[in-house]
């Protein structure tokens, strides 16, 4: 005995602390935002390409600097007779070798800078920082992309979660039903296959219930895959469905502001100009180029890394240098055509884009119009169906129309009131689509 008493309380012990789990707390949707753009792998990855991009900019800027190198080498030496250099007052050599063999020690630096190029440093220069800004600017578009996605799954988790509780009230209203229906064939007024017809279609609910809330819990797990979120973290969104606002400007104030404020439309300008860049670099062969340097040397005649004084010799040059390949003149046109191609290419597709961007403005401009619409229309049938429902019921308990005919009403309500929620959510959806339009979503 004393062992069941031990378990029931360590039972109702689990079972309280279960109890005082506390649930999640709510997850506002601009908390939502900025956690998937901390987190989101696709961001950081994006963020990965323009650091690359700015690299490759900085190695343009560091081929213009001078360039520097610096040579020691050892080498021992065998000669088949003596060797003098100069000839002092005395009548003796300067510097003089015995025949035989001995070590060398040689060592110099050099450094040279190219001076003019044909503008081939300052293009591919300027064409990497143009490329490395374009990247930047891809990088904000992916963000406003990801502002956009996790906005459209939040709302689908939001009408998920308020149609569950939809058809749970019509589960339950269907329980009151059938206790009604039962009731009535007791007395004689319904048959019993309308009691099982009640049943069926409370059946059918349940099913609807079943799959709804497995969608919802597919959906939130891919919400947390898409914030950065572990796994098994529970997160709680926030049902409160409210009208989005108003828009009272004109189809042609989003098309200008779009034109001004997508990242896209400035991202293909600058690789446009990137494109014209690469073509001033290719005609760089076409131009002479001409370059500078200076260089210390010095040959020490042993095998010491520090030569002792009058023990070496040493020297230092300057030189210019100017050179002309020939041969552009003859084998540069399958490089032209191909830096024109893509000024043309790049041209073509800030063109493409441009249109791609009005295209989209007007279709989200019509659809946010749609939405407000159907709500409109949406809230009345709402209200017919409520009316509708009250009517045939009343006549279903005076035994004046049978259960086809309240199933039949009920079904209405249910999709009216499902509507409402669909349509809530689609014209938020439509606003942020307007707001990502024309890029004023982040």
């Amino acid at each position: 005995m004393k062992q069941y008493v031990i378990g029931a309380g360590l039972w109702l012990t689990l079972l309280g602390g279960a109890i005082a789990q506390p649930s999640p707390a709510v997850m506002p949707l601009d908390k939502a935002i900025q956690t998937a753009l901390q987190n989101n792998k696709g961001i950081r990855l994006a963020d990965t390409r323009t650091l690359a991009a700015e690299a490759r900019s900085q190695e343009a800027k560091d081929r213009s600097l001078p360039t520097a190198t610096a040579q020691l080498a050892y080498s021992r030496y065998s000669l088949t007779g003596p060797f003098a250099f100069g000839e002092g007052s005395d009548g003796k050599p300067l510097f003089g070798i015995p025949a035989g063999a001995f070590n060398a020690t040689i060592g110099g630096a050099t450094i040279s800078k190219e001076i003019f190029g044909g503008f081939a440093e300052k293009s591919a220069e300027k064409s990497a920082e143009l490329l490395a800004k374009a990247s930047r600017l891809d990088a904000q578009r992916n963000r406003s992309e990801l502002v956009y996605t996790v906005t459209d799954a939040y709302y689908n988790i939001v009408k998920l979660i308020r149609s569950t509780t939809v058809i749970e009230q019509n589960i339950r209203q269907f329980d009151e039903r059938e206790r009604e229906a039962r009731n009535l064939e007791k007395e004689g007024v319904v048959t019993a296959n309308e009691v099982l017809k009640i049943q069926l279609q409370k059946n059918n609910l349940n099913l609807s219930r079943l799959q709804v809330d497995k969608a919802r819990q597919t959906a939130l797990y891919n919400f947390n895959l898409l914030l950065g979120l572990p796994d098994d973290q529970s997160v709680a969104v926030d049902t409160t469905l409210a009208n989005p606002a108003a828009v009272t400007q004109q189809l042609s104030t989003f098309l200008t502001q779009a034109q001004q404020t997508r990242p896209e439309t400035e991202a293909n300008s600058l690789r446009v100009q990137s494109a014209q860049e690469q073509l001033r670099n290719t005609k760089s062969g076409m131009y002479p180029h001409f370059g500078v340097s200076a260089g210390y040397n010095y040959i020490n005649p042993s095998a010491r890394l520090i030569p002792q004084a009058s023990s070496f010799v040493s020297a230092w040059n300057v030189g210019a240098g100017l050179s002309y390949n020939i041969g552009s003149l003859y084998n540069m046109k399958g490089r032209l055509n191909t830096a024109k191609n893509s000024i043309d290419q790049a041209t073509i597709q800030s063109q493409q884009q441009a249109d791609q961007i009005r295209s989209e403005v007007v279709t989200a401009y019509n659809n946010y119009q749609l939405a407000l619409e159907q709500q409109s229309v949406i809230r009345t049938a709402v209200g017919q169906a409520q009316e509708n429902y009250r009517l045939t019921e009343s006549r279903f308990r005076n035994g004046l129309v049978g259960s086809t005919d309240l199933l039949e009403a009920d079904s209405f309500l249910l999709q009216a009131q499902l509507n409402v929620i669909n349509a809530t959510v689609d014209a938020q959806l439509a606003y942020q689509r307007l707001l990502k339009a024309t890029g004023t979503n982040l």
